[in-house]
């Protein structure tokens, strides 16, 4: 009899035991479920700014357990800057969400648009500071290299460029690079540089910093559009001062 009367209390014991478990778990899972977001935090944007996306999202009083990732990201890649993202939450409150956005290379002034890394055009939008401004016509064949090229060029290389002027190189009336372009960049100089050198343009900063500190601050031209690995800048022509000075002008306006 003695030994029934112990069966039946470490029986109960364990019983007791598993109620326990379970309601702390149950107590877990609802408190996972009401518990909301409390912070949201946004890397990868540059053009769209932090507070923007989360009102476009429009999640904030949502519970971090109740919200799709998969809806998230799916809202994120209507818009048109944005190709891809990823979604981590943290179930004590905390949603992180990485995006991948479409660098702006420049707007083209030709037929209005903005053109993306992606090779797609959007609306212009004056939201989106330091974007370079494509000024002539660029035969279609140089174009689409000439997009596809930029891709290479960092964005913060990108967003000290003023203007870009298709510029093919001519000797003795005869053009000799048809892919080379002028790139006016806002602290007065000119660059000039052919889709296939286009990856130097990254140096850029390197380059005119060398360059001031050599000869103390100067305005010319660099030429980077020749396959030498020799970096070349020049004090302008006259007719290169002239563009130089419209550059400075056009600064001093605005």
């Amino acid at each position: 009899m003695k030994e029934r009367k112990k069966k039946k209390r470490i029986r109960f014991k364990g019983l007791v035991i598993v109620l326990l478990l379970a309601y702390i778990f149950l107590s877990f899972l609802y408190f996972l479920w009401k518990n909301p977001i409390k912070k949201i935090e946004i890397t990868g944007n540059y053009y769209l700014k932090d507070n923007y996306l989360i009102d476009y999202l429009d999640i904030s009083k949502e519970s971090i357990i109740k919200v799709s990732s998969r809806s998230i990201i799916k809202k994120l890649k209507k818009l048109e800057l944005i190709s891809d993202a990823k979604v981590h939450k943290n179930y004590l409150g905390t949603l992180k969400i990485e995006v991948v956005e479409d660098k702006i290379l420049f707007y083209n002034w030709n037929n209005k648009k903005m053109i993306l890394s992606s090779g797609k055009e959007i609306e212009y939008n004056s939201d989106y500071l330091g974007v370079p401004n494509l000024i002539n016509y660029v035969p279609d064949e140089v174009y689409e290299e000439f997009i596809k090229k930029l891709n290479i060029v960092e964005r913060e290389v990108l967003t000290i460029v003023s203007e870009i002027e298709y510029s093919p190189s001519i000797i003795n009336d005869k053009i000799v690079d048809n892919k080379r372009f002028l790139f006016r960049m806002n602290d007065g100089n000119i660059v000039y540089i052919n889709t296939t050198n286009i990856e130097k343009f990254n140096s850029y900063l390197d380059i005119y910093e060398s360059i001031v500190n050599k000869n103390g601050p100067i305005k010319g031209c660099l030429y980077l559009d020749s396959n030498s690995e020799n970096k070349h800048f020049n004090k302008c022509s006259e007719i290169e001062k002239e563009e130089v000075e419209n550059t400075e002008e056009t600064e001093t306006e605005n």
